[in-house]
């Protein structure tokens, strides 16, 4: 389906009940009922609520941990419900599969964005690269991860399925930073990679191109998929459809070099090539010129992303921008939502990026 991307999914706000359960919570941390809470009556005048929406935070609470509910007696708070609500900082984990390296993950954009929203608002950053959690079975150092670590809003970059699947599994309040893989319901924040794909390919067919090349990273990521599923959709609607090539980047620099050089050689090469990743048009960029051919009056090269280095070369790469003060804001005011408690529904908020024309994308030679 084509993704209307002029309207963006609204974040859902905290129900009464949410916010009724997270305002019991904090009282009780600070001691202002005692052992036992007033009556349904007197609560819900007092939280300025319904009885129904006490009921649902009361219930909510009781599951925690936090009181004990029985009918036809008042609400006692348990022994242990205070300590549960003792104040505990709040703070947020960054958790990468992946080894920590220079320019690497840890200063992508957003995350830097959203490092210092995080500290102007007092909450605790914590980052854990660990590279043994790209493996299929990651269940026990996830288990010794998440030991002792209160009042914490998990945020997961560049995650496996397995990674994923895990969170969901514990039940923990746990953010995406990017799309979920099939089959897994968890909060995500994202660029709408599908339809960035969906974009590209009609920027390519209206400029005349009907062979492309799409570069996938080695580990492809669920955004990763979604962008060329996006681009493979657009390109059957046509009357004439794209022939749509799949190059891997990966695993080694000369495997991708290979694979581009048999790319290159073919009778009908690719009249354009799109990327995933900045670090893969370069080396595609540097190949295409070193082979002779020039770009974009020989083959047109796009890219799905871009990074500011990248702003400022000549050639000016076709790409897109992500919005990263958008996407930092909207994934900080998710985590805060997590930490006070609050609801927040399993579901994908997706923001469009802006497309940069730049100057690698023209008609093939032949139109």
């Amino acid at each position: 389906m084509k993704p209307d991307v002029g309207t963006f999914p609204e974040f859902r706000r905290a129900s009464v009940a949410d916010q009724a359960a997270a305002a019991l919570r904090e009282s009780i941390r600070q001691g202002v009922w005692g052992d036992l809470l007033p009556g349904e009556h007197e609560l819900a005048r007092r939280l300025n609520i319904s009885r129904p929406s006490l009921r649902a935070a009361l219930a909510r609470l009781a599951e925690d941990g936090v009181i004990e509910v029985h009918r036809g007696r008042r609400t006692r708070v348990r022994p242990t419900g205070r300590e549960r609500c003792e104040e505990v900082p709040p703070a947020v984990c960054l958790v990468v599969p992946a080894r920590r390296e220079p320019q690497g993950l840890a200063d992508h954009p957003v995350i830097t964005q959203m490092r210092a929203l995080f500290a102007v608002q007092g909450v605790g950053w914590e980052e854990v690269f660990d590279h043994a959690l790209a493996r299929r079975d990651p269940e026990v150092r996830l288990t010794h991860l998440v030991q002792n670590r209160r009042h914490v809003c998990w945020l997961l970059l560049s995650a496996s399925a397995s990674l994923q699947r895990w969170f969901e599994a514990s039940r923990l309040p746990t953010l995406v930073l990017g799309s979920c893989h099939e089959g897994i319901r968890l909060p995500s924040v994202d660029l709408n990679y599908y339809a960035i794909g969906w974009h590209a390919a009609g920027c390519l067919a209206k400029s005349g191109h009907r062979r492309v090349a799409v570069v996938l990273p080695h580990r492809a990521l669920a955004g990763d998929l979604a962008c060329l599923h996006g681009l493979v959709d657009y390109s059957r609607r046509l009357r004439e459809p794209i022939e749509v090539a799949e190059v891997i980047a990966g695993p080694t620099r000369a495997s991708f070099v290979a694979a581009l050089t048999r790319l290159l050689a073919r009778p009908e090469r690719p009249t354009a090539i799109f990327c995933i990743h900045v670090a893969e048009a370069l080396l595609v960029l540097a190949h295409v010129l070193r082979s002779g051919l020039r770009v974009p009056e020989d083959i047109s090269l796009l890219c799905r992303e871009t990074i500011p280095a990248v702003d400022a070369g000549l050639p000016e790469l076709t790409r897109y921008g992500r919005q990263v003060v958008r996407q930092a804001n909207l994934a900080v005011r998710i985590a805060r939502s997590m930490l006070a408690g609050q609801h927040v529904p399993a579901r994908a908020h997706m923001i469009m990026p802006t497309f940069l024309p730049g100057g690698t994308l023209a008609p093939p030679p032949s139109w």
